[in-house]
Parts: structure tokens; C-alpha cells; sequence
């Protein structure tokens, strides 16, 4: 056993030996591959960029938003209140606004799985829903092609505080896939 470790040693040194060298010789022309530069330009990426439904937009009070499906969404009579005895809460200064789909879509459109929900001032804290008989109960059903159906709302939002946001985000859980469009944030001061 002796007499083969140095003899097996030595074959193994001469192998590995063998293959550095072999390695470190420098390749003739016909093994040289030449690579070609990516053939994506900027326009591809860009364009592809386009195509990709944004997951939220930010839309100024007063503005509108066309989802890519031709459904518009406005934010409308934006008004300051506050709520009655017999609302909830009661005596809280609030916002009012109208919240309005206009369906050209080429279907029906499911909005009761709207979710709306709002933050005030510059810290952006959670605002109170508040509910009253002009507030209702938001959108309860299907909004048919070619017609509008509009809802009211109402956020606590104290005297002192003048900045809104709010958050809108539309789901259709009939389909499948449970598409789920951008969610859209109006945005700005209420005088």
C-alpha cells in the first residue's frame, strides 16, 4: 500500500498538471464566440412600461379617473357639515362628497366592493366615517353600461384640519381572478 500512494500521488500531480496547461493555452480564432449586444432598446422598455396598469394614481380634487376598462370615477360635492343628533357620530364636523362612476365599459359593473377610506391633515391620520341620512349606506349594486350611479359619503374632519385624502379601491370579485383595479386617491384642502 506504501508504493501505491506515491504512484497514484504522482499520476494525479501529472493530470492536474496536464489540464492547467492545457487551459492556459491561448485559443486559436475559430474558438473565439462573438457575443452580441441585448436587442432591447429603450422604446421596448418603455413601452412595456405603458402597458402595465398603475396600482394606484393620485388625482387632484375636482378631477376625474378613467380606469383602463373606460369606467370614470369623480369625487363631487365636496362640502363641509356637521352631523345631527340622530346621526353617527353626532355633533362631529365632517366632510360630504359625492362618489360617482360613470360606466362605459361595455358591462355591467359591480360597486359594492368599493372601499373607502380617508386621511386627514398633514400627519395623515385615519379619518372617522360618519353617517348620516345623506351618507346612506354607499354603493349596494351593479352599475349597468352607459349609466352613472353616484353614492354620498362622509369623513370626520375637524374645523382646524383643511387637508383630505381619499382613498378609493375597486374590486370584482364575480371574475375569477379577483381583478382588482388601481386604487385612485383624491387629494387636497377643504376650504
Amino acid at each position: 500500500m506504501s508504493t501505491l500512494k506515491p504512484a497514484l500521488t504522482t499520476t494525479l500531480s501529472l493530470a492536474l498538471l496536464a489540464l492547467l496547461s492545457a487551459c492556459s493555452t491561448t485559443p486559436d480564432d475559430s474558438q473565439i464566440v462573438g457575443l452580441e449586444p441585448s436587442q432591447s432598446d429603450d422604446a421596448t422598455v418603455e413601452e412595456a412600461a405603458e402597458d402595465e396598469t398603475p396600482t394606484s394614481v393620485e388625482e387632484e380634487f375636482g378631477s376625474e379617473y378613467v380606469y383602463t376598462d373606460d369606467l370614470t370615477v369623480r369625487l363631487t360635492n365636496l362640502e363641509r357639515r356637521v352631523s345631527g343628533e340622530w346621526d353617527m357620530p353626532e355633533d362631529t364636523p365632517y366632510v360630504y362628497f359625492d362618489i360617482q362612476f360613470e360606466n362605459g365599459t361595455g358591462s355591467p359593473v359591480d360597486l359594492s366592493y368599493l372601499s373607502v377610506y380617508c386621511q386627514i391633515g398633514e400627519e395623515g391620520r385615519t379619518a372617522e366615517d360618519v353617517w348620516t341620512d345623506d351618507t346612506g349606506s354607499g354603493f349596494t349594486s351593479t352599475v349597468m353600461d352607459g349609466r352613472t350611479a353616484t353614492a354620498g359619503y362622509g369623513c370626520e374632519l375637524p374645523e382646524d384640519e383643511s387637508y383630505l385624502q381619499v382613498e378609493l379601491t375597486l374590486s370584482d370579485w364575480e371574475d375569477l381572478d379577483d381583478y382588482m383595479r388601481e386604487t385612485v386617491y383624491f387629494v387636497g384642502d377643504i376650504a
